[in-house]
């Protein structure tokens, strides 16, 4: 038992080792995505009108179907954000009225989401640049008292808020902001990308 155990947990890690290399990731998006001029190809195949468009909307509130939207970005996840996508719609007939319909509705939405990302990214950057300031105003307090006064409680205290003030800024610059920057990019990427439509064969 305790041997077969041990087999398996090696056949185990040999697979996380196999399927860890960058080769294996580099072979499966060159089959899976990539063209000869080093582009990608998502491939979002419909069967019918109702499929496209949520329900709910209608109007100038009309939007695609949200499973649309989370296709292409399970897709492109995989892909580095510096690699040009081309949509391609396949599976239904479309006029070209609807065809820029599409198009414009999936260009508005990814705007909007970058529109909202760049929003966040801001917003954590004042949160740095004010941690900052409070980080300095607690240091300017910890040497203050540690030249006019004696108190080791205080010195203790502002010392504490310097280094955590300081700790939450650098956290938010190197963590917080770096994912928002690959998401932006990542929102960015589907925000240009090529969207064309390959007609249905009757």
């Amino acid at each position: 038992m305790v041997i077969k155990m041990i087999s398996i947990r090696h056949q185990v890690d040999e697979k996380i080792k196999e399927y860890s290399k960058e080769e294996y990731l580099d072979g499966y998006i060159k089959n899976e995505f990539l063209t000869d001029d080093g582009k990608a190809d998502i491939i979002l195949n419909i069967n019918n009108k109702d499929e496209l468009f949520d329900s709910r909307t209608s109007g100038n509130q009309l939007d695609l179907n949200r499973r649309i939207y989370d296709y292409i970005e399970e897709k492109s996840a995989i892909l580095n954000n510096d690699i040009q996508i081309s949509l391609c719609i396949t599976g239904i007939n479309l006029n070209q009225n609807e065809e820029g319909k599409i198009k414009h509705i999936i260009n508005e939405h990814y705007a909007i989401e970058l529109y909202k990302m760049q929003r966040k990214y801001r917003r954590y950057k004042t949160r740095i640049f004010k941690l900052a300031l409070l980080g300095l105003f607690f240091l300017a307090c910890y040497g203050i008292i540690s030249i006019l006064f004696s108190s080791k409680f205080f010195l203790e205290v502002f010392g504490f808020l310097f280094s955590f003030t300081l700790w939450e800024a650098f956290d938010t610059l190197i963590y917080t902001l770096s994912e928002i920057k690959l998401h932006r990019e990542a929102i960015t990427q589907r925000l240009i990308m090529n969207i064309k439509f390959d007609k249905k064969n009757d």
